[in-house]
């Protein structure tokens, strides 16, 4: 895959996008109307909306995805000094989004554990509630003898969502 020219694709984007997004999309949407065949590309093309916008978004939501790997797998990382015990020595570590074959995120001689670096914003996050519940679920039957943790960034808003009122099989 090729590098992304992220000047580039900032230019394009707030070509298109001007200061506000959702104002320059109701303007399609009202300039959409009507439209046929014979003059549908015009007035998209009038209204900066090309293949290299479509382009440009969908490069960076390629570095978006690596920027949220690179997250997860510096923030392992870095909390490694802070939770290590004297005498505690890792046996694996799983950087990598998604499916690594791995149980969990860290595996040390002592301890399993999970890790979440979610900005929880409160309010509806049905999305990260299931996977802070899945990964909560996945620790507490795992039937390793070694101490388990789920390490979150904050704990107000995951500890309400895990002692809350969510029905189960919602989760």
């Amino acid at each position: 895959m090729a590098p992304i020219d992220l000047a580039h694709v900032s230019t394009v984007l707030e070509r298109f996008t001007r200061t506000d997004l959702g104002g320059t999309l109701a303007n399609i949407e009202s300039a959409v109307k009507g439209l046929t065949a014979e003059n549908c590309a015009k007035t998209l093309a009038a209204a900066g909306l090309t293949s290299e916008v479509l382009s440009a978004a969908a490069s960076l939501k390629r570095l978006a995805g690596q920027v949220n790997v690179a997250i997860h797998a510096t923030g392992i990382l870095l909390c490694l000094p802070h939770i290590l015990e004297a005498g505690e020595t890792i046996e694996y570590v799983s950087l990598g989004a998604g499916n690594t074959g791995r149980e969990f995120d860290l595996e040390t001689n002592r301890r399993i554990a999970e890790f979440k670096f979610i900005h929880w914003r409160g309010g509806a996050e049905s999305i990260r509630q299931n996977q802070l519940f899945k990964d909560f679920y996945l620790l507490a039957e795992s039937t390793s003898r070694k101490r388990k943790y789920l390490y979150v960034l904050g704990t107000e808003t995951p500890l309400h969502f895990l002692k809350g009122g969510r029905k189960l099989d919602s989760v």
